[in-house]
């Protein structure tokens, strides 16, 4: 890649590596929670997660619990991923909370603690999330200090149709190496969280894999291991590109989207432009130090961009140590 390229694409690293983390939240799939004692729970609750549940048919609740130390700030948002008969609501229960509303009386609260009521309202148009990317409808959310230490149980409840739902809870942006790395997998559950079958999510990518294996097998006579691998790297980077786009669009309709569609196109270009990096890497003769260097390099932008859907990076970097000798394919 020339210099231009690469400075360009540096900056572009360095603006999507500055924003992300002030606004991406951690993915959790809940295990049952499907009463108070068995609550799921919320090991950091500063952290800022997103909870992926369901509800069944009500009257019925979900019951997440997490322990607070006097003054420490409780913030909670309820979402649904589009708009219908499915509107469910919130109750904060816990020490020296001053109660509020009513509680449904399907709803469990623990003895001697006061409960924060917040029926869920569906908004007249969704907004558009950037990092998924998706479309989210909010319905209800909790913005206050914990009165006293000890633990809180916030549960979501719903009096009549059931479906999937996003809890965010916490207002600390931060991620862990394993949790960033995990983040394109986690995609794949959020769209399937929000009722997309895996043929169509996967879409873009099986197209990009298909032309790029026809065009592979027009070159198996001078096709290394190196080349291989690296080229196939490439084309999940690209592939990973076309799935951000196609769920840009699925997301984008109905919302007024903004600066923040701006963010989603960066993630996929990014995606698209390392992808064609890998490609024109594998296909240089001779391969040195040099070639070998930039697939490594490769692997860790895809890793920290999220492209390739892991398996991407993972070849990159098994490329790097590959045989370059050409040999053909059966």
């Amino acid at each position: 890649m020339a210099p231009g390229p690469r400075l360009m694409l540096a900056a572009l690293l360095a603006v999507l590596l500055a924003m992300t983390p002030a606004l991406a939240h951690v993915p959790l799939f809940a295990r049952d929670g499907s009463s108070p004692g068995s609550a799921f729970v919320i090991e950091d609750p500063a952290k800022s997660w997103v909870v992926y549940d369901t509800l069944p048919e009500g009257p019925a609740a979900r019951y997440y619990r997490f322990r607070m130390e006097e003054g420490e700030r409780i913030y909670a948002t309820l979402q649904v991923p589009r708009a219908g008969g499915f509107v469910p609501g919130m109750v904060l229960a816990g020490p020296g909370i001053e109660s509020s509303g009513t509680v449904p009386p399907y709803v469990g609260v623990p003895e001697g603690t006061g409960a924060i009521t917040v029926p869920g309202s569906l908004p007249e148009e969704p907004e558009y999330e950037p990092f998924t990317p998706s479309k989210l409808y909010r319905l209800a959310r909790i913005d206050t200090a914990a009165p006293e230490a000890g633990d809180y149980t916030l549960a979501v409840y719903t009096s009549g149709e059931g479906g999937n739902y996003a809890l965010a809870l916490g207002y600390v942006e931060s991620y862990t190496a394993g949790e960033w790395i995990r983040v394109p997998v986690d995609v794949v559950a959020i769209h399937r969280h929000e009722g997309q079958p895996l043929l169509l999510i996967f879409a873009p990518m099986i197209a990009v894999l298909v032309i790029g294996a026809g065009l592979l097998l027009r070159r198996r006579r001078s096709l290394s291991l190196f080349a291989l691998s690296g080229a196939i790297a490439g084309l999940l980077y690209i592939g990973s590109g076309a799935m951000t786009l196609m769920q840009t669009a699925i997301a984008a309709v109905g919302t007024d989207a903004g600066a923040a569609l701006l963010l989603t196109l960066l993630f996929a270009f990014i995606s698209v432009l390392l992808g064609v990096w890998a490609l024109l890497v594998a296909f240089r003769k001779p391969v040195g130090a040099g070639e070998r260097i930039a697939m490594a390099v490769l692997g860790v932008l895809g890793l920290v961009t999220w492209a390739g859907l892991v398996i991407g990076p993972l070849l990159a970097f098994v490329a790097a140590i590959l045989p370059a000798r050409r040999r053909a394919l059966p």
